[in-house]
């Protein structure tokens, strides 16, 4: 028989960092709460944290890769595949209300929710007005599990259309790895010269991987 009875509150440290504990406790919450007949929240909360790492990256994954560990056929996947769907619109509501400087670890987060898990690589430009406030995000090409088509002069043809003064370009790496290859270096220096000759600014490159995150500015790639 489950256990119906009210779960008591998962207390978030005020400093932002989570513990493994406090994940398992809100992802067992989670799931008496989306599926209340579930026969052991409590293994599955810890199967999910073994396979993902926190409950963000089970937030963040797709609804195969849950199949996979909650088992095809079952409702808790597509349950949290629509709680990941609301923390992403959570996210862009945050991006769109501050600027990208004071909010850089909130965008990186968004961008590990939109990517982090994707089995092919993406790229994304967010196209940003003076005051660094978001205009747009868009998702400028889709490829393989190694590569994405970038069209440098489409990026910026649509940087002029939105009236964009500074760019976020963003790429998965569906290996986990975040570091650039010579390839993502390359390719962030021609669309940067092309941004010189039209008065737009690229002012970083995020390169997501499967949990972490590398800023080119923050890593003196971009300056």
């Amino acid at each position: 028989m489950s256990d119906h009875r009210p779960q008591a509150a998962v207390s978030v440290p005020l400093s932002g960092t989570i513990s493994r504990a406090d994940d398992h406790a809100f992802l067992q919450r989670l799931i008496r709460t989306l599926d209340t007949s579930h026969p052991a929240p409590d293994r599955m909360a810890a199967e999910l944290l073994e396979r993902f790492g926190s409950a963000g990256m089970v937030l963040s994954a797709h609804v195969g890769a849950l199949d996979e560990v909650a088992g095809r056929g079952t409702t808790l996947p597509p349950l949290l595949a629509v709680m990941r769907e609301a923390a992403l619109r959570l996210y862009r509501s945050r991006v769109r209300r501050t600027d990208v400087l004071s909010g850089q670890a909130g965008l990186e987060a968004y961008l590990q929710a939109c990517m982090g898990h994707e089995v092919v690589e993406q790229f994304r430009v967010l196209f940003l007005d003076a005051g660094f406030h978001l205009l747009s995000d868009e998702l400028m090409g889709t490829g393989t599990v190694n590569h994405s088509p970038v069209y440098p002069r489409e990026i910026m043809r649509r940087a002029l259309n939105l009236g964009a003064a500074r760019l976020v370009l963003a790429h998965n790496h569906p290996t986990g790895r975040a570091e650039p290859s010579g390839a993502d270096i390359e390719m962030t220096m021609r669309i940067a010269q092309i941004g010189r000759l039209m008065d737009v600014e690229v002012h970083d490159h995020i390169i997501v991987g499967n949990g972490r995150t590398l800023s080119f500015r923050a890593a003196g790639l971009l300056v």
